[in-house]
């Protein structure tokens, strides 16, 4: 089911929706397996959730990868953070 289809559900069910989440649904992704831009509202649940999890794990390694950077670069062990 898409993202937008959920949000119309929830609202029908008297649950208030924040007024910028129209505009959140409208921003785009660029999905890698289309090779297209897709609107964020747009998107299957379950694709939504596996992408999120994709870009989080990226940033959560390239984070990681500042740091030990940062740490080496004051002589401290990232293991001993």
């Amino acid at each position: 089911m898409k993202i937008k289809q959920l949000i119309e559900i929830i609202r029908i069910t008297g649950r208030t929706i924040p007024c910028d989440i129209e505009q959140q649904l409208q921003e785009k992704y660029l999905s890698e397996s289309k090779g297209e831009w897709i609107a964020v509202g747009d998107m299957d649940l379950i694709h939504f959730i596996r992408a999120f999890n994709k870009r989080h794990d990226k940033s959560t390694k390239k984070v990681k990868s500042y740091v030990e950077q940062l740490l080496q670069t004051m002589e401290i062990p990232y293991e001993n953070r």
